[in-house]
């Protein structure tokens, strides 16, 4: 929280439009860095500690389905990232307002955090998920996550920001073409969706491919098994994800 209102406490700020969209955009600059940390590590402790506290065979022997086991850990991780980017948020309108940098917009903290912060925790967390379970190995996970974000960073650097692999949306938006109606609102909206479809795709193959024996295709009465949404839910996403990949131009 400190290293991520450091700028904003410390540095004479910039109003383009309102202080409180340059408070919010600097924050959120700063918090990119964080969440992907914090997504990143806490999903994978959270994935394998069962394992490590050797308790995995008594959950795994519960009648619970998949999506208990997963989503719990999912949405774990998220709400940790939200009570950061909420913790953030207040300091950041607690240092607004000592500052003199009056009226307080809160509005535009919550358009720069839910569109672009939380989609890229979204995306990062259920990637880490898929990974978490398809190499079957934290540690490999962690180098291939931090391995894959550096070289995105490097190549982010050298001017290659193009909006398909760029999650983060980094140095491809502004908070004007965030609230003005346009090509660029438009373009990022369709960009939201876009990381949002790979997420839904990330956690339906991670789904599939659990280790842990679950229904498959249809269960009792007829209904869809734990495999069976997760199918769904992989052939949605991706068809969703190559119809606004294609629009993201």
């Amino acid at each position: 929280i400190f290293l991520s209102i450091l700028e904003v406490a410390f540095y004479e700020i910039s109003a383009e439009s309102s202080y409180s969209a340059a408070y919010a955009i600097n924050t959120a600059k700063l918090l990119l860095l964080f969440l992907f940390g914090l997504t990143v590590f806490y999903t994978g402790e959270a994935m394998h500690r069962d394992r490590e506290l050797r308790i995995q065979p008594v959950l795994w022997s519960t009648p619970v389905s998949n999506p208990v086991l997963l989503l719990s850990k999912f949405l774990t991780t998220i709400s940790l990232a939200l009570i950061l980017m909420f913790m953030v948020g207040l300091m950041a309108v607690a240092i607004q307002i000592i500052r003199g940098h009056t009226p307080v917009d809160i509005s535009a903290y919550l358009i720069v955090y839910s569109v672009i912060l939380f989609p890229m925790v979204v995306f990062t967390t259920s990637v880490s998920m898929t990974l978490n379970v398809l190499l079957r190995d934290k540690y490999v996970t962690y180098a291939v996550y931090i391995g894959v974000g550096v070289a995105l960073i490097y190549l982010y650097n050298l001017g290659f920001i193009h909006w398909f692999y760029n999650p983060s949306l980094y140095r491809l938006w502004t908070y004007r073409g965030l609230i003005e109606s346009g090509s660029e609102q438009e373009r990022i909206l369709v960009h939201r969706i876009y990381c949002l479809a790979l997420a839904g795709l990330c956690l339906g193959l991670a789904h599939l491919g659990f280790q842990r024996k679950s229904a498959k295709g249809f269960g009792t009465n007829g209904r869809l098994g734990s495999k069976g949404w997760a199918l769904a839910l992989t052939v949605v996403s991706l068809v969703v994800a190559v119809v606004t990949g294609s629009m993201v131009k």
